[in-house]
């Protein structure tokens, strides 16, 4: 039979180690590095996204969209309309026709931070810097440039919602500058009429 007798000075170490390990295990814990938001799938999921604008492929841009996907332009003024996923590719083929570059780049704040992820929503948020060069080989891009508009810059706050697992892109809503929207959206009205 196994004789499980402790001495007193057995006993004080015992429980002054395990003292020590239940103190310092929250510290461990504290000054561990936390994981960085850009090691987390969303964001690079989003980086892929913002990545995807210099492409001006519509299939690049969706690669990484879900079934359910969708895509909203706000402020509810400018009375765009929510896109599901083949109706934003189209848009999105559409606008990338008026140009031969663009980018989406995110803005980094006073912090340098540039991109901002909510693991409570699943979002990534940033504020961009949107725009590029006019195309001179497609008609419409053409028309553009006769009426003086030979590159297009605004900006815009994205909020990318992606599935929980951060691999597939949910809804994009995008926050733009109205006056800048509604100029794009006048000059294509002018050059879709002519």
């Amino acid at each position: 039979m196994l004789d499980l007798r402790f001495t007193s000075a057995e006993l004080r170490f015992a429980t002054t180690t395990l003292a020590i390990i239940a103190a310092l295990a929250p510290a461990v814990y504290f000054l561990l590095p936390a994981k960085k938001q850009d090691a987390t799938e969303h964001v690079k999921t989003f980086k892929k996204l913002i990545k995807a604008y210099s492409t001006l492929r519509p299939e690049a841009l969706v690669s990484t969209a879900s079934r359910d996907f969708t895509h909203t332009v706000l402020p509810a003024s400018l009375n765009l309309p929510s896109r599901p996923l083949n109706a934003f590719k189209g848009h999105a083929g559409m606008i990338f026709s008026l140009f031969e570059s663009f980018e989406m780049a995110p803005q980094p704040n006073g912090n340098g931070d540039a991109v901002h992820y909510s693991k409570e929503t699943n979002t990534v948020t940033a504020h961009c810097r949107m725009g590029g060069k006019v195309t001179a080989e497609s008609s419409m891009g053409q028309k553009l440039i006769a009426s003086g508009l030979t590159e297009w810059w605004t900006e815009c706050v994205i909020f990318v919602q992606t599935s929980p697992d951060g691999k597939r892109i949910i809804e994009v809503r995008e926050f733009v500058h109205s006056a800048k929207a509604e100029e794009l959206q006048e000059r294509l009205s002018g050059v879709l009429r002519d």
